[in-house]
């Protein structure tokens, strides 16, 4: 009975990051022209992106779900490194050290070479005060 409950709660955590991957995906791509609602939605998106991780580091997700979370979080990374505009944009993002310390997280759970590489860079605290706004 727990193992049907847990695989019932992970098919409803699935549901509900794939909506709300669905509306921040659509919210940042529609904001092309304007730079602030860009950046903001970016940030948005990468803030679902963030718990998403902490969702799928902590084990909250189990059986299939755990694996579809887990192909989605790195496809989603994967598309969101190969995009220039994206990187530049991820610095401006840093409110402290711990900023995005679950998406680090899952890159070293995962272990993709590739990928690894393209986001620890990105996703180095900043050793120079936060900036707060993209210049």
């Amino acid at each position: 009975a727990i193992s049907r409950s847990n695989k019932n709660s992970s098919a409803a955590t699935l549901v509900t990051l794939y909506e709300g991957f669905r509306q921040a995906w659509q919210r940042f791509l529609d904001a092309k022209e304007d730079d602030r609602a860009r950046q903001y939605q970016l940030s948005e998106l990468m803030n679902l992106t963030e718990l998403a991780c902490a969702i799928y580091s902590e084990r909250s997700v189990v059986g299939v779900t755990r694996v579809l979370v887990q192909d989605y979080l790195q496809n989603a990374l994967s598309l969101l490194s190969d995009n220039e505009d994206v990187r530049k944009r991820i610095p401006a993002m840093f409110s402290s050290p711990e900023t995005f310390k679950y998406i680090r997280w899952f890159l070293h759970l995962r272990r993709n070479g590739q990928l690894s590489e393209q986001w620890f860079p990105l996703l180095e605290p900043p050793t120079s005060p936060i900036p707060k706004e993209v210049a």
